[in-house]
């Protein structure tokens, strides 16, 4: 891995597809707490 290069395309999509998994589980975690509010609630 002497010779390795970094593609700024490949980083920005590697970044790109971070972010997007983690506000899926941001908004995954938030619903399960809100239907975890609602059902506390009854």
């Amino acid at each position: 891995m002497g010779n390795l290069t970094v593609d700024p395309l490949a980083i920005g999509a590697l970044v790109g597809f971070g972010c997007l998994v983690a506000i899926s589980l941001g908004i995954a975690i938030w619903l399960y707490k809100q239907s975890g509010k609602a059902a506390g609630e009854k």
